[in-house]
């Protein structure tokens, strides 16, 4: 069976934590939604991703909660729910924005505040984005989900962060998706 991709956006990352202003050339993320995973994984340009790469990890999500669009669409909301639950131990959140122009400054001055405070909780925790300082995503993976309510509403400068966003409108579009989640070995 051929894979057919419904939505795919390749991006890269930034320094440090993951987080940072400049970009690291060694780090890039592929997210994406298919019908069938295995076929994308067996291509020829996977398989030469793989063998020009250090280290791959694969997270298989599947949508729980959506709100928002993706340059102009919510790639994450056509799922019905997931079948089994359980099959899927952890959860993962992916939060993206299209920062307004104007708001570059200000944005960019709190990411160094609240990036640093990331939580020891998180398997996993990164910036990402398409287009470095403008377009931007983040992605964590949690054990649990009262580690990630603990971080993301008990976090002062997190919380300040999010009360910004809405009140200045930071974001000309944002799109905010919890998945359940799993690592895959190929």
């Amino acid at each position: 069976m051929k894979q057919k991709l419904r939505f795919f956006k390749m991006m890269g990352t930034g320094s440090g934590n993951g987080f940072g202003i400049i970009p690291d050339f060694s780090t890039y993320t592929w997210i994406f939604t298919t019908d069938n995973a295995t076929g994308l994984f067996e291509s020829e340009v996977f398989r030469e991703f793989k063998q020009k790469s250090g280290m791959i990890r694969i997270f298989q999500m599947y949508p729980h909660k959506t709100h928002g669009l993706w340059n102009g669409i919510n790639p994450f909301s056509d799922f019905p729910p997931l079948s089994d639950p359980e099959e899927y131990p952890w959860i993962s959140i992916v939060t993206r924005g299209s920062i307004r122009r104007s708001m570059w400054w200000k944005f960019w001055n709190y990411v160094p505040k609240v990036s640093s405070q990331i939580s020891e909780k998180a398997i996993l925790s990164m910036g990402m984005g398409e287009l470095p300082l403008i377009e931007q995503a983040t992605f964590s993976v949690w054990e649990r989900t009262e580690d990630m309510y603990q971080w993301a509403y008990g976090n002062t400068y997190h919380v300040e962060v999010v009360k910004l966003t809405k009140s200045l409108g930071w974001y000309e579009e944002e799109m905010f998706t919890r998945f359940y989640c799993r690592e895959v070995q190929l």
